[in-house]
């Protein structure tokens, strides 16, 4: 039993009836040899062939050949579900066929069959273009009830730019029958579309490709013709190898672009724009098509039942106005309610110069006034064109359309239009803009017909007109912005006009952070077809994916193009591709394509200007190399191309800043200023006069582009980095405020005022900015750089090292960044960390002379003496200004007592840096440590007249007047250094030194404590506490302290001094001698622990050790009193009695009060019965013990003196 076909299909298609027995060949009817149309009917009959299979039959036409294959097309419904396929020709022949591979169209209701066969067989003859309405037809298959031939005219009724599912588009009359699917749909002899569904179908299935229903009215329009898809839809969408290998022709597309339905907030902009934007039609016919002419207007003004409408005047004929071609023209508005109004000419107001008209309608309905923004856009503002896009021949449709905008200097030198003008129709300003008065320049994807329509911000407020885009090649290929006039221009105007917008703002946009995600959507989602196209269609449409910023999408249509090899447009493929590679900064290969645009370029005159355009490009892409030569080479062939064009005299100024030739590039930005003396290139001429320290004369040229152009942020931020270099900090601010306020996503300009905010120490201020510019650009090194600077300004190093890790993953090449992290880890300890660092700054920068001092601050403080040594003296060959390091070096010579060096360079530095506070501390410091005073505390008061707020200097100052036993002075200077910075561990420790001397041992307590908490890594601030619980007999807690100081820092002698001199009141003495051995192993040139070991061998009796030892204390210091003395015990012990008195008289020498000298040497005396002598010193030392408090002492004294005198009463 044969299966019957499915319903649903012979309710929607042509009917296909199951196969009962394969029909004879039916003889065609006999047409008259002489008739007009026998060529054509035997031709179509000749390219029509019969498909059956098991279940189906119908129809199809031969379209293409290859070898001994032929290609026939038919409907995917024929063949579905047939697993044998055969084709008899117009000849009766009959032959196996099989579906060509991959090349069903799975949405289309279209298939392609190949057969082969050695017989020479006609192809059909295809018309690429989409058919037009009442076009009248021919249609053709064979009838599955009789296997005829069958042949019917008709008339196409219906076409849709809007498709049916499975491809359907064009409605036709005629008789189709059973079988007929697949068969062709002829004009004359070529083909123009195949066969598919029949009219009057029992179920109305009529449903478009989107998913939408047509209307019930349109439905039954639907209903009363045949349907079938037209051969472009096939020839659009085939496979390109199958296109190709059958040679087919390509079709005639239009450049257009698909949006999707927009939602929420886009789609609240896009219906208030249709409320104001009208449609202009003009009884001209374009390009004599007889299609009807159309543009676009803005309502801006109503004033009873009187609208006013805004547009462009070459939409209402232009500068043709008053040419007899133009004046019989008639035009008319429609409305957004559809409805249509003539237009009365004596309404229409224009202005020479500029590209803007208005005209007035008369309305009872109420319609709704576009909303005026007038201000300067920013570069990479979202806006929107808005208007009635005339695409090729089809009707006007509506069109929203997203991208970017250009703040307007920057537009002007990205186009590559050179039609720069100095007039604008009497406008009070002189500025020199496009022809016509065009400013604006945008990504916006536009087409004719939206010519005087409105450009809209991402509020929905009209910021200026439409009317131009770049265009190239003879076909005038669209490649390259869209331009419009803004509306300040009309604002100029409006009493000309004799019109004023009734809703006007100056106000920037304000659009929350998920209106602009929606924007970006809606960009997103446009939909660039990837269909066959001639080679002209695939340029613009890598022109429309450069604009959306789909860059590889873009190179891939411009390959598209190339392929073609179509030698009037290829080098517009090839110039596309180079800018779309530029784009992604693939500047070689963007050159090569560049090259290829001008070696593909036809030899025409006219052509002049776009391969000057070309090169222009060329040089811009050179100059990103760094290849200034070649590009000043490249700039030079554009000049002489075209001599007149002011872009490329900036172009070769900034080549020639490349080359630092400064006077060559004054000369050419002068040039382009005297072509057109726009603010752009004032503002770059300020810059070379600024690199030139030649300030008044940049400050003429900044104040110069803020007057042609007040609201050009860019000048206004240049001129604050001047008024900031020239110290006018107030004007800088206010600079950097208007910046912000013209252009608040003006990233630099927030970042350079949170410099001058820091500068000034308004860091909350500051901290605002710079988290403002991160948030604009996520990406912004610098400011992360900047703000790292202020975290480490505020002690808060963890953010510090955030911000500074985040410059370098930005900038791996960022050497200032890795510098100051360094400075970071350092403060932090993390030494090996911070020279890692140093040393990446210095890789990156070998010039970088702070990285070279930093590094050897670095080095000093791990005692690499001879490396930080290198270091300062390279920071000082690179830089001998470089006061830092002069500093840096002193110090290292004052650590080394090399005290005359070290004045030298604390003077060059105080030479350099008048105003240095450190340097001057610095020198302080070593004129206390030369014992002079005065110069010490003239410096240490110095710095602090320059900086009341250097907190060292105070502190240092606290050091000398303890020095000098100046206690309250000392004192007061360490609290001024603690108001100053609560956070001072040095000062909170040195005062609670002086609350020591001083006995206030809580004080003392707290303050060491306090220091502590501050910096738990503060190693002299746990020794000294140690020395104070020390007095404090607490004997563990300073054993505790002095354990955590010397893990702090292994290399702390002092403090295993200190520890040894505890382990040997606690008679450990193993310990104690570890300690002072490590101490001298630390420092050997240190007195003081070979003194303590002393004591320690010689209470173990091992004198020649001691005795050693005492004589290399004496050899370290020959001042040391206590060393003296207790080799005089040794020597005592020894009996060494005249060693022991010369020693003791020493030690008096060295200190007059020392009263056991005194009472040693009394001893001495005594025993060599020298008792006149021994009584004088005992008396002596009785008196110093009395008068020093030590009640011990003096007891043992005056228990000599009577010992000594008994001694006496005996002789």
């Amino acid at each position: 039993m044969l299966k019957p076909f499915p319903l649903l299909l012979s309710l929607l298609l042509l009917p296909v009836v199951p196969v009962k027995a394969l029909s004879p060949f039916s003889a065609p009817a006999i047409v008259a040899e002489d008739s007009p149309n026998a060529q054509i009917e035997r031709s179509i009959r000749q390219v029509t062939v019969k498909i059956t299979s098991e279940i189906n039959r119908g129809s199809g036409i031969i379209i293409g050949k290859k070898g001994s294959i032929y290609l026939v097309l038919t409907n995917a419904h024929v063949t579905r579900g047939a697993t044998t396929l055969q084709i008899q020709t117009h000849d009766g022949q009959t032959r196996t066929a099989s579906i060509a591979p991959n090349s069903l169209l799975k949405d289309k209701d279209l298939a392609l069959v190949e057969f082969s066969d050695t017989r020479d067989y006609p192809i059909a003859k295809i018309r690429a273009i989409s058919p037009d309405a009442e076009l009248d037809i021919t249609v053709t298959g064979y009838s599955a009830e009789t296997g005829q031939y069958t042949t019917d005219n008709g008339k196409i009724e219906q076409t849709s730019d809007r498709p049916l599912r499975e491809g359907y588009s064009v409605g036709y009359s005629g008789d189709i029958v059973q079988g007929m699917s697949g068969g062709g749909i002829f004009f004359e002899d070529e083909l123009i579309g195949i066969n598919g569904r029949s009219a009057h179908p029992i179920l109305s299935n009529y449903i478009y490709e989107d998913g939408t229903k047509p209307t019930d009215a349109e439905i039954q329009q639907m209903r009363a013709v045949n349907w079938g898809i037209p051969l472009h839809t096939l020839l659009t969408y085939i496979r390109p190898e199958i296109l190709s290998a059958y040679n087919l022709p390509l079709p005639q597309v239009n450049p257009d672009i698909e949006t999707t339905a927009p939602t929420d907030y886009i789609a609240e902009l896009e219906t208030k724009a249709k409320g104001f934007t009208v449609r202009i039609d003009s009884s001209s016919k374009a390009n004599g098509s007889g299609v009807i002419a159309n543009g676009s207007g803005v309502i801006i003004a109503k004033e009873g039942n009187i609208y006013t409408v805004l547009t462009a005047d070459h939409v209402l004929c232009g500068e043709m106005a008053r040419t007899a071609s133009c004046a019989d023209y008639t035009y008319t508005v429609v409305t957004s309610d559809g409805k249509t109004r003539n237009i009365e000419k004596s309404t229409i107001i224009r202005q020479e110069g500029v590209d803007l008209a208005v005209f007035q309608f008369e309305s009872l309905d109420n319609y709704p006034v576009a909303e005026i923004a007038n201000y300067n856009p920013n570069t990479d503002d979202f806006v929107f064109a808005a208007g009635f896009a005339k695409i090729g021949q089809n009707p006007s449709k509506w069109l929203f359309s997203g991208g970017t905008i250009n703040e307007k200097e920057r537009g002007l030198i990205q186009t590559r239009q050179s039609d720069l003008s100095n007039e604008q129709g009497g406008t009070l300003q002189s500025v020199a803009s496009l022809e016509g008065g065009y400013e604006l320049v945008y990504t916006s994807i536009t087409f004719g017909g939206m010519s005087g329509g409105a450009v809209l911000d991402s509020q929905g407020r009209v910021i200026g007109i439409h009317g131009r885009s770049e265009g190239a090649g003879e076909g005038k290929i669209q490649l390259g912005y869209s331009l419009g006039i803004p509306i300040s221009t009309f604002i100029g105007l409006q009493e000309r006009f004799k019109v004023k917008p009734q809703l006007l703002t100056t106000t920037q946009p304000q659009v929350s952070q998920q209106q602009q995600q929606e924007i970006i959507k809606a960009i997103d989602s446009i939909i660039v077809p990837n269909t066959n196209a001639k080679a002209d269609i695939w340029i613009e449409r890598g022109g429309q994916l450069w604009r959306l910023e789909r860059y590889e999408e873009a190179i891939k249509a411009f390959d598209e193009a190339i392929k073609q090899n179509d030698p009037d447009n290829v080098y517009l493929a090839w110039y596309g591709k180079g800018l779309a590679l530029g784009a992604l900064d693939k500047d070689q290969p963007a050159i090569e394509a560049l090259q290829q645009a001008i070696n593909t370029l036809p030899k025409r005159e006219d052509l002049k200007k776009f391969h000057s355009s070309i090169l222009q490009k060329q040089s811009v892409v050179y100059r990103y190399l760094e290849n200034y030569e070649q590009a000043l080479s490249v700039i030079n062939q554009a000049i002489s191309l075209v001599p007149n064009n002011p872009n490329y005299y900036n172009e070769k100024y900034g080549v020639l800043s490349g080359l630092k030739r400064y006077d060559e590039g004054l000369a050419a930005i002068t040039q382009a200023i005297n072509l057109a003396p726009r603010a752009a290139w004032y503002y770059n001429r300020g810059i070379l006069y600024y690199n030139q320290q030649k300030y008044d004369l940049a400050l003429s040229d900044y104040n110069k582009a803020i007057d042609i152009n007040p609201n050009y942020a860019e000048a206004y931020y240049n001129r604050g980095i001047l008024y900031k270099n020239l110290q006018k900090y107030d004007l800088a601010l206010s600079d950097y405020s208007k910046a912000i306020d013209i252009n608040p996503n003006l990233a630099v300009a927030y970042n350079s005022r949170g410099i001058l905010y820091s500068d000034q120490q308004k860091y909350e201020l500051a901290l605002s900015d710079y988290n403002k510019a991160i948030d604009i650009n996520p990406n912004y090194a610098e400011a992360y750089y900047n703000r790292g600077i202020l975290y480490k300004n505020l002690q808060k190093y963890d953010l510090a090292l955030s911000d500074y890790s985040k410059a370098i993953d930005i900038n791996p090449n960022d050497a200032l960044a890795y510098n100051n992290r360094g400075l970071v880890y350092y403060n932090q300890q993390k030494y090996e960390l911070a020279l890692a660092d140093y040393n990446k700054t210095i890789d990156i920068n070998p010039n970088d002379a702070v990285a070279y001092n930093n590094r050897g601050v670095l080095y000093k403080n791990l005692q690499k003496y001879d490396l930080a040594l290198s270091d300062y003296r390279k920071a000082i060959d690179i830089n001998p200004k470089l006061a830092e390091a002069y500093l840096g070096r002193g110090n290292l010579y004052r650590r080394q007592q090399k005290y005359e060096l070290a004045l030298a360079d604390y003077n060059k530095a105080i030479d350099i840096n008048p105003n240095d506070a450190g340097a001057y501390a610095s020198r302080g410091n070593l004129y206390s440590d030369l014992q002079k005073y005065e110069l010490a505390l003239a410096d240490y008061n110095k710095a602090i007249d320059i900086n009341r707020n250097d907190a060292v200097a105070y502190n240092n100052r606290g050091l000398l007047y303890r020095l000098q036993q100046k206690y309250e002075l000392a004192l007061a200077d360490w609290n001024k250094a603690i108001d100053i910075n609560p956070n001072y561990a040095e000062a909170y420790n040195n005062r609670g030194v002086l609350y020591d001397d001083l006995q206030k041992y809580e004080l003392a307590l707290s303050d060491f404590s306090k220091a502590i908490d501050i910096n738990p890594n503060l190693a002299e601030a746990y020794y000294n506490r140690g020395l104070l619980y020390i007095d404090l007999q607490k004997y563990e807690l300073a054993l505790a302290d002095w354990n955590k100081a010397i893990k702090i820092n292994p290399n702390d002698a002092g403090a295993y001094v200190s520890r040894g001199i505890l382990y040997y009141n606690q008679q450990k003495y193993d310990l104690a001698l570890s300690d002072y051995n490590k101490a001298i192993e630390i420092n050997p040139n240190n007195a003081g622990p070979y003194y303590n070991r002393g004591l320690l061998y010689s209470d173990l009796q091992k004198y020649e050790l001691a005795l050693a030892d005492y004589n290399q204390a004496i050899r370290i210091n020959p001042n040391y009193a206590e060393a003296y003395n207790n080799r005089g015990n040794l020597y005592i012990h020894l009996q060494k009695y005249d060693l022991a008195l010369s020693d003791y008289s020493k030690a008096i020498e060295i200190n007059p009060n020392y009263a056991y000298a005194y009472i040693n040497r009394g001893v001495v005396y005594a025993l060599t019965r020298e008792f006149p002598k021994a009584l004088a010193d005992a008396e002596k030392a009785s008196e110093l013990y009395r008068q020093q408090g030590n009640e011990a002492g003096y007891q043992q004294a005056q228990k000599l003196i009577s010992i000594i005198r008994q001694e006496m009463s005996k002789n």
